[in-house]
């Protein structure tokens, strides 16, 4: 089992799993890293190491909320020294992806598969309903 690890800025990481166990159930080995308004880097790097040390040795993937933001330079320094992988711009679709999917192939592969579920979970909706409300009306007009 790949475990998931979601650093963020504010409580983000614990809504995402909240949000996931709403869908899926509970599920072990997924844990919330938050950088909270009043933190240094430094508080980040403690608490996030403290989820990582016990888990030495196994899979992690890390999900992290913004490139470049805070929690991605912390996270970055966890990649080289501790060999994990590490996505950004973490979402509830991505989430869900890993959760299904997590016993079932290598870290590395996860991370290329949420990439790519993080891309195709982002719909902009107005075009896609115009378009089909057009549709619709000329199907109207057709029928009159």
């Amino acid at each position: 089992m790949v475990h998931i690890v979601i650093v963020s800025h504010a409580d983000l990481g614990e809504a995402l799993i909240r949000a996931a166990e709403m869908i899926v159930g509970p599920k072990e080995g997924v844990y919330a890293v938050s950088l909270q308004p009043e933190d240094c880097p430094e508080a980040l790097a403690e608490r996030l190491t403290a989820v990582l040390e016990p888990l030495a040795g196994q899979e992690v993937l890390v999900l992290v909320d913004l490139f470049g933001g805070t929690p991605y330079n912390v996270s970055a320094r966890q990649i080289m020294e501790r060999g994990v992988e590490c996505v950004t711009g973490a979402n509830l679709p991505m989430l869900l992806e890993l959760l299904m999917c997590r016993d079932e192939m290598p870290a590395s592969e996860l991370a290329e598969m949420i990439t790519e579920a993080g891309r195709e979970s982002v719909k902009n909706l107005g075009p896609m309903f115009r378009k089909t409300m057009a549709a619709n009306a000329n199907q109207v007009s057709a029928g009159q």
